[in-house]
């Protein structure tokens, strides 16, 4: 038996640059100004915007995943 588990990393760089992109062209402002925890703060609100779209399109294939137990690399439960 196989478990396909769905879920999405982080992308960490990746993230934070397209993150950075939509600071600076929205509000004009660097991700230095707001400090680490507000742009973390950026980062999940983004991540829950942006990053569920995958799984969306996974869902959308019929893809025969254990919904139940989606994850992100970033999530409390997986991080101690």
């Amino acid at each position: 038996k196989t478990l396909w588990l769905p879920g999405t990393d982080h992308a960490g760089i990746a993230t934070q640059t397209v993150v950075e992109k939509k600071l600076m062209r929205e509000s004009k402002i660097h991700r230095k100004d707001l400090g680490r925890e507000k742009f973390l703060e950026e980062v999940w609100k983004w991540k829950e915007a942006s990053g569920s779209h995958i799984c969306r399109q996974l869902r959308r294939l019929g893809s025969s995943c254990d919904w139940t137990r989606e994850a992100f690399t970033m999530d409390a439960k997986l991080n101690k």
